[in-house]
C-alpha cells in the first residue's frame, strides 16, 4: 500500500509550532516544533516534538535533515494522529512521588 503524499494532512491542520502537546503512546508531554513534510522519513505529514524529559531519539536532527533544534535525546518525530494539542503543562518530578 503507498502511503498518499498528503497523508494526514488535514490532521496537522490544529497542530501549531509552539503549542503544548500529548504524545501516545505514554503520554509523553512536550511541544511543537516542526509540522510538515518529512521525505526521508516517510510519505505524508509529521510533527516534530521536543519532549519535556530526555524521551525522544534525537536534537531535532533526522537522517541527515535538521527539522528543529532541541537538547539531545528530547526529539521525536511522529504522525499527527498520535498528537494532542492542549493544555498540558510540565509534569512536576516530584508530584508522583509519595514521601
Amino acid at each position: 500500500t503507498k502511503v498518499a503524499d498528503n497523508y494526514m494532512e488535514d490532521l496537522c491542520a490544529n497542530i501549531k509550532v509552539g503549542d503544548r502537546c500529548q504524545v501516545e503512546p505514554g503520554e509523553k508531554r512536550g511541544v511543537v516544533k516542526y509540522v510538515g513534510r518529512a521525505e526521508n522519513l516517510g510519505p505524508g505529514f509529521w510533527v516534530g516534538v521536543q519532549f519535556d524529559e530526555p524521551l525522544g531519539k534525537h536534537d531535532g536532527l533526522v537522517k541527515g535533515t535538521r527539522y528543529f533544534n532541541c537538547p539531545p535525546n528530547h526529539g521525536g518525530m511522529v504522525r499527527p494522529d498520535k498528537v494532542q494539542v492542549g493544555d498540558y503543562p510540565e509534569r512536576d518530578p516530584f508530584e508522583e512521588e509519595e514521601i
